[in-house]
């Protein structure tokens, strides 16, 4: 008799554990339809000392452009701005195997289920790459090398052009400039993400007569003194300028690039001193809402 009532006393708790179990599923699944999300949604990733972009397109179609230095430190970020029931990336684009950009990368290909990668065709003896290039391997992943005259058309009103490497130099001292720079454009709404290029990369653009005039710059390697020149604002005048940076001892952004930017008329945003920064597009026909 002891023992049917201890029997008893179990199924009444599993039952209970389940019944528990299943109405914070159904609470969050709630929250999670109730959760508005804009058509379009950019979301510069708070990473530290490196790059991670979070594109959200239509709820269920998402870019990440590069992954940081840390792999627990994007999941991290990833899991605020991702749909709660989502468990596909579409799209992973390494902008160049430098290890804030891409070690992120790792971990993000182990835990999501992801659809395509894009390189900019440069390899490295990394270690850390190494290891990237055989998860992919490991999870089949198609992994393809974009450059300049690259698109990527989803619909309608949402185009990724790519404007650079125009050719892949086997100098690894040319790694940043041969960074992929994509533009993304969503009805009147425009976005430039520009890895880690230089000088000559966007002297490069400039002199291609590339259509760099945007709405929205990422700034390139994180406020290098070498990166977004005089010249390259006067044709992206941006009106928003965002900088993915953490503590460095590099002197990211440096006070040369910041004096650019504010001389260009450009609004500055970084992530070391808001977090991860969220640009909403509400309607096609509108421009995005400020940053937040």
């Amino acid at each position: 008799m002891k023992l049917f009532y201890q029997n008893k006393r179990i199924f009444i708790l599993i039952v209970l554990l389940i019944f528990l179990a299943t109405s914070i599923l159904l609470v969050e699944k709630a929250i999670y339809q109730n959760k508005q999300f804009a058509p379009l949604e950019v979301s510069f990733l708070d990473i530290g000392q490196g790059d991670a972009t979070l594109i959200n397109f239509q709820k269920n179609y998402q870019i990440l452009i590069d992954g940081g230095p840390s792999g627990k430190k994007v999941l991290q970020e990833l899991a605020k701005v991702m749909p709660t029931f989502d468990n596909k990336i579409e799209i992973i684009i390494s902008t160049h195997p430098d290890r804030d950009h891409f070690v992120g990368l790792i971990d993000v290909v182990k835990k999501y289920d992801i659809g395509q990668i894009l390189i900019n065709g440069q390899q490295s003896d990394d270690e850390l790459w190494q290891e990237f290039q055989a998860e992919i391997a490991r999870k089949n992943i198609q992994e393809e090398a974009v450059g300049e005259g690259s698109k990527l058309n989803i619909g309608s009103d949402f185009q990724m052009t790519f404007f650079n490497p125009d050719k892949i130099e086997k100098n690894r001292k040319a790694k940043n400039d041969s960074s992929v720079v994509a533009r993304l454009d969503y009805s009147k709404n425009s976005f430039l993400f520009t890895g880690d290029a230089g000088f000559d990369a966007e002297a490069d653009m400039i002199f291609d007569h590339e259509n760099l005039d945007v709405d929205y710059l990422k700034v390139g390697h994180h406020g290098s003194r070498y990166s977004t020149s005089k010249f390259f604002l006067a044709r992206v005048t941006p009106l928003w300028s965002i900088i993915s940076v953490g503590e460095n001892d590099y002197g990211h952004p440096t006070q040369e690039t910041m004096d650019r930017l504010q001389k260009s008329g450009s609004e500055i945003f970084r992530t070391d001193q808001l977090g991860t920064i969220t640009v909403k597009c509400p309607d096609k026909q509108k421009s995005c809402l400020p940053l937040h």
